[in-house]
């Protein structure tokens, strides 16, 4: 853990380093929703709810792991779907604008609505994410490296110098 001293008197170069990564990944989201951050959040948090139980209660701790459960078709009958008041709960907004996303998500193949309104992945849905996931996952990596590196090189510092760079 990280000391929150140390994160005060380091909080615009961390900051700038978590935020490079952020907005990094914003403008690639923005790019993979054409332009449109509210349906990603959308989808988003239908995939979170979806999965959560599943992931949580069996794959966490699944020497399997979630890839190879998801892949054997074990989560499909402990996933749980959600609704556009829920998602519009979750994450302020507006329910009308939820329900108008989840029909531009369902027209592309990755939601689907039951009759009752239950909002869910469709089954091999992630594929159309498989790129993206795992250029996020490299960025991640080197940017939690490069995080990582910064701490030691400043928590390592002369105390005089630790000083300074906090001004």
């Amino acid at each position: 853990m990280l000391d929150p001293e140390f994160v005060r008197a380091h909080r615009r170069e961390l900051s700038y380093l978590t935020g490079r990564f952020l907005t990094e990944h914003l403008l690639r989201v923005h790019a993979a929703f054409e332009g449109d951050l509210t349906a990603a959040l959308v989808l988003g948090t239908i995939g979170q709810h979806y999965i959560q139980r599943f992931y949580d209660e069996h794959a966490r701790d699944s020497e399997a792991g979630l890839d190879r459960l998801v892949d054997d078709g074990e989560h499909l009958s402990r996933v749980r779907a959600c609704n556009a008041l829920s998602v519009s709960a979750a994450t302020g907004i507006p329910r009308e604008t939820v329900r108008r996303k989840v029909r531009w998500l369902v027209k592309k193949g990755w939601v689907a609505v039951g009759a009752r309104g239950q909002l869910t992945l469709v089954p091999g849905m992630s594929s159309s994410f498989e790129e993206f996931d795992l250029e996020t996952i490299a960025r991640f990596h080197a940017a939690s490296r490069d995080f990582l590196r910064h701490i030691d090189h400043r928590a390592s510092a002369p105390r005089a110098t630790r000083r300074a760079d906090s001004r």
